[in-house]
């Protein structure tokens, strides 16, 4: 139970990040969250979850075929599909799971991102409640996707509706309601648009708009200032201090390139 009084649940979509998703359940079982995990098969025994230690597991299939597979797709392409189809799909079995606990926010996380304390994420949920927001993401303002057709025009404004797939936040009542139930591959190199795509949908659907029922925990990728929160260091290329710096002047390039 968080300090503020509200259940919050969890939902994994992984691979084969067994060390970094188990060191994040012991933190989460401190603090009595429900935890769901959704795994794409490793197939290696050593990398599978006791689904014991979680209320909901599922694995499921390797899209790619193999992690060899997969990392030839990674190396013969500019941009891999298999993550697209694989974290949509978990993540849409995850939510649908969600029925069967009692929570007032889920925290939807890829397994490669360690939890060690709660604190920044009640921060941030205490910041959506106060400006009345359902959804709290990431953006990557400043970069450029590929687009559906493999071409990197999808430039990233402070008008983006794609959001990051590592970490976001939801407020349990749009998810009974439907929200992350339908996914399409709306672009078949970036998981963010998917998600975007999705949530404008719900909006669409239930006469409000992506703006304002979102809340922006970050305008830059992986933000290192939420605390109890690590990012894969494979992700992050620069110190703290210096990232905020370099994604501020990233963002304020794209304000006046407009």
């Amino acid at each position: 139970m968080s300090r503020f009084h509200m259940k919050i649940g969890f939902i994994i979509s992984m691979y084969d990040e067994i060390e970094t998703v188990q060191k994040t359940i012991v933190t989460l079982k401190q603090y009595g969250c429900p935890i769901i995990i959704i795994q794409s098969d490793p197939k290696d025994p050593s990398k599978i979850i006791d689904e014991n230690q979680v209320d909901f597991y599922q694995k499921l299939s390797d899209l790619a075929g193999s992690k060899e597979e997969y990392i030839k797709e990674r190396t013969s392409s500019k941009e891999a599909t298999t993550p697209v189809k694989a974290v949509t799909r978990n993540y849409q079995l995850g939510f649908s799971m969600t029925k069967s606990f009692h929570v007032d926010y889920w925290v939807a996380i890829l397994g490669d991102v360690l939890i060690t304390s709660m604190t920044g994420i009640e921060e941030i949920i205490q910041k959506m409640n106060s400006k009345k927001k359902s959804l709290a993401i990431t953006r990557a303002v400043g970069q450029t996707f590929m687009d559906n057709d493999d071409k990197p025009t999808r430039i990233q404004t402070h008008n983006t509706t794609d959001f990051m797939p590592q970490f976001f936040i939801a407020q349990n009542d749009p998810i009974q309601n439907g929200l992350f139930s339908k996914f399409t591959i709306t672009n078949r190199f970036a998981t963010e648009q998917c998600l975007g795509d999705e949530v404008i949908r719900y909006c669409t659907e239930n006469n409000t708009d992506f703006h304002t029922f979102t809340f922006t925990i970050s305008d830059y990728a992986y933000p290192q200032f939420i605390s109890g929160l690590k990012y894969n260091p494979d992700r992050i290329s620069m110190p703290r201090y210096v990232d905020g710096f370099v994604n501020m002047m990233r963002r304020l390039k794209t304000n006046h390139s407009k």
